[in-house]
């Protein structure tokens, strides 16, 4: 008999491995509850799920009971915020089933994942977010909840919550608040300010520029703009193409390798054309090379599509500006040059012919392919040894 009281009370007590965790996680106005609880918990306190608490739901008990499961988590896990304490109201909540796992005494159990969309809230008033758990306290006293809060993107910390401690208030940093700008936005001006650290990619645009036919502003800023366009399409299309370690290997030795290519074949060529083939191509591999450098940045964010597309438009705008001035300075010193050595007496032919060549004063052009191939060079050497 004792034995039988003992089992009895081992299936029908109080559940001494109770646990859940939780992730609040905050984009911008958006609040969203993650919630991952055991099926025998919940079987604990809403009497028709699971009614013989063996841990296990049987066919068709989830969708049942799912109203009663979304009720009770939003009477016992409350969230609010502002200095007023002002409570989300929910949106969207829905059920599902969670997959096997240990518990807190390592034995596999069956988890429900429980998720909770809240309106949009005022970001004016949003500073910082409270937390009160009191979830299955009433059958388990020794229920603990482990919360995290993630911030748009970046984790605020966790919090153990028990009888002894089931509130929390959760205030982010500076740098998270500033998080609240749309990546679009936010990722455009990162991508501005590219331009000012990314000297292989600055040089390339220069030297297509100043490599440009007949003294023709319009084949330089044409070559440019191919590789400021492509350059954006890379960046956006790298993530689909699943880049294995070796492809990311290869893109950073390919554009210090395409920077001593062009600065050498326009040291070579003496005849400036407008190029479409390198220019695409350099532009393609920079734009994906720049796009495996951001991961770490886009891990943080909720997609990875509107981050890439804003800095495709920073930097892409950056290139575009930085290849119309010098258009215009690399012009105004060719066309000087050029004057100087018009003949009165040459008819339209002559001259038409004393001004072919590339684009940019020579002395000029030959110090910036000399000095990208330089560079082109020390940067492949620098990550090939790295």
């Amino acid at each position: 008999m004792l034995l039988a009281g003992l089992l009895l009370s081992a299936a029908g007590g109080p559940h001494v491995g109770s646990y859940s965790l939780s992730e609040i996680h905050i984009r911008r106005d958006q609040v969203q509850l993650q919630l991952r609880c055991q099926v025998l918990s919940l079987g604990e306190v809403i009497g028709p799920f699971d009614p013989n608490l063996d841990g296990e739901m049987e066919p068709g008990e989830l969708e049942e009971n799912q109203d009663a499961i979304l009720s009770y988590v939003a009477e016992h896990y409350s969230l609010d915020y502002g200095a007023e304490r002002v409570p989300l109201t929910v949106r969207s909540a829905t059920v599902i089933e969670g997959p096997m796992a240990p518990d807190p005494l390592n034995e596999i159990s069956e988890w429900l994942d429980i998720v909770v969309d809240f309106e949009p809230v005022d970001l004016e008033a949003f500073r910082s977010l409270g937390v009160k758990v009191d979830l299955f306290y009433d059958t388990s006293p020794q229920h603990r909840d482990s919360a995290a809060v993630v911030w748009n993107g970046v984790e605020l910390g966790a919090w153990q919550f028990d009888q002894s401690a089931s509130t929390q208030v959760f205030e982010p940093s500076p740098e998270m608040l500033e998080r609240n700008v749309r990546p679009l936005v936010r990722f455009a001006a990162a991508g501005w300010k590219r331009i000012f650290s990314l000297l292989d990619g600055a040089l390339l645009a220069l030297l297509f520029v100043a490599a440009g036919r007949r003294g023709s502003r319009a084949s330089g800023l044409s070559s440019a703009a191919i590789f400021a366009v492509l350059m954006a399409v890379g960046l956006v299309a790298a993530p689909m193409a699943n880049l294995l370690p070796q492809h990311v290997r290869f893109l950073e030795l390919a554009v210090p390798l395409a920077l001593g290519y062009v600065g050498l074949d326009d040291l070579l060529h003496n005849r400036g054309r407008t190029r479409i083939l390198e220019t695409a191509v350099f532009g393609l591999l920079l734009g994906g090379r720049e796009a495996t450098r951001l991961a770490p940045e886009l891990a943080q964010e909720a997609s990875s599509r509107e981050p890439l597309v804003g800095f495709a438009l920073g930097l892409g705008g950056a290139l575009l500006c930085l290849a119309g001035l010098a258009a215009l300075v690399l012009g105004a010193r060719r066309s000087e040059e050029a004057d100087a050595k018009m003949d009165p007496v040459l008819d339209e032919h002559e001259e038409a012919a004393a001004r072919s060549g590339a684009f940019a004063w020579r002395p000029l052009r030959l110090a910036l392919d000399l000095g990208s191939m330089a560079v082109g060079l020390w940067l492949f050497w620098g990550v090939f040894r790295g």
